[in-house]
């Protein structure tokens, strides 16, 4: 248990597993579920490709048209599952549509996007887009789903001391179906995004370094 007195029990509600330097002192415990939807190959006469989220990599399955593309991802999760797929691709220095706004700049006049998302996924980096006068379609490749039921798991969030929220729709989830008052729980999150809709659900949340080398030690000293 490394050289702490006392081990915090951390949850990540990731819906994606991750590597942790000490995989017994943090539990993954996803709050939904993705399932595939069927879309309609479009035209390939695309410049460039925005994978949105892992769940939209995961969920595409016409890579073909990604060769010869600029590629980008909206963070590093997301880059490091295109990876998995034989592509690169280019990631904002501050993840999310805010920093990847930056990244592709305003004179894309001439460029041609397609944004490979979730439904009642993210449209700000589309609306960017065609807010300069460049064309931008969308493929929705997969949908998530809340658990039938959150029974089984709330004994675990009741004794836990931080929980990690990678999504809006996951903390969205907690707050309606696992949070108790009483309970002295720290919440984190991987954005200011994340952030500032957990703070008009009426809690507050610190932004974590979820990319750390050490999540565990990351969280300790945040409380």
């Amino acid at each position: 248990m490394g050289d702490c007195d006392y081990c915090m029990n951390i949850i990540d509600t990731s819906s994606k597993s991750k590597k942790y330097t000490s995989n017994n002192l943090i539990e993954h415990i996803p709050l939904f579920k993705t399932e595939s939807i069927n879309y309609e190959t479009v035209v390939d006469d695309f410049t460039d490709v925005i994978f949105q989220s892992i769940a939209s990599v995961e969920n595409f399955k016409n890579f073909e048209i990604c060769t010869k593309k600029n590629i980008y991802s909206m963070g590093e999760s997301t880059k490091k599952a295109l990876l998995k797929k034989g592509l690169s691709s280019v990631i904002p220095k501050i993840p999310g549509s805010s920093g990847l706004k930056k990244l592709i700049g305003k004179e894309i006049q001439e460029q041609r996007f397609l944004i490979i998302k979730g439904e009642d996924g993210l449209n700000d980096i589309q609306n960017y887009i065609s807010e300069q006068g460049s064309h931008c379609e969308n493929i929705i490749c997969y949908r998530r789903k809340e658990l039938e039921s959150y029974d089984l798991i709330k004994n675990k969030f009741n004794k836990a001391d931080a929980v990690i929220f990678t999504s809006v729709y996951g903390a969205k989830i907690f707050f309606e179906n696992l949070y108790e008052i009483n309970k002295k729980t720290t919440f984190f999150c991987i954005s200011k995004r994340i952030k500032e809709h957990v703070s008009l659900m009426g809690h507050q949340a610190k932004i974590i370094d979820y990319f750390s080398d050490n999540l565990y030690s990351e969280v300790k000293k945040a409380i």
